[in-house]
């Protein structure tokens, strides 16, 4: 790829755990993720931290560009990207990348539906949690991270219980009863991939809150 053979671009290590990205820093350069995933987080005042999303290495080119939206904002992140893995990245300077894509409108129509794509995660979390639809935003969380292995539709075992609970703004004991519903209904199961989805359309159904779950 021609970007990563820009001037000033390095390639750099992260041990699992590690700050890629902190919150409240001025981004002066963006990461290219070259191999492994991390979260992208913020701690509430409270200190609770919310995971908006996991970005990975298998994603499309995008989506492995961390910090980028930053740049098209106030340039000061509000989210902290830290690796969920060992991961390596390519550090690339901001002026670098400015320049890189300016000429380039599949990439800047890209961003721009990047960019659509969070507002439109982050109002449906905000609206489920207002509404009382976490387990409908729950069961789309499910399905939206689920892929096909074996001729089985797994959950991304990313997606821990904690993960979740994070994602949605929850709390554990609640994404622990709506899974044990989903699970006595026979929709999803847990093996060693994760969980397992058995009843897709069912599953559907309830991400559309076309069908309540009754968890409490």
């Amino acid at each position: 790829m021609d970007l990563i053979k820009q001037p000033g671009v390095v390639l750099c290590k992260f041990k699992k755990g590690d700050y890629i990205i902190r919150q409240g820093e001025e981004i002066q350069y963006l990461y290219y993720l070259e191999k492994g995933s991390c979260r992208r987080s913020t701690i509430t005042e409270k200190g609770d931290e919310i995971v908006f999303g996991i970005k990975d290495s298998s994603k499309e080119f995008v989506q492995r560009v961390l910090g980028v939206l930053i740049l098209y904002s106030d340039g000061v992140s509000v989210s902290n990207f830290i690796a969920e893995e060992d991961c390596r990245c390519y550090r690339i300077p901001k002026d670098t990348f400015t320049e890189y894509v300016q000429d380039k409108p599949d990439i800047l129509n890209s961003l721009v539906s990047l960019a659509m794509y969070e507002l439109r995660e982050l109002k449906k979390s905000f609206q489920a949690r207002q509404e009382g639809k976490v387990a409908n935003r729950l069961c789309e969380l499910l399905l939206n991270n689920a892929y096909h292995k074996n001729g089985k539709l797994i959950v991304n075992k990313k997606y821990s219980l904690t993960k979740i609970s994070q994602f949605l703004g929850i709390h554990r004991v609640t994404v622990a009863k709506i899974l044990k519903s989903l699970r006595d209904e026979g929709v999803i199961t847990r093996e060693k991939e994760g969980i397992v989805i058995l009843d897709e359309k069912q599953l559907e159904n309830y991400a559309n809150a076309e069908k309540i779950i009754d968890y409490k």
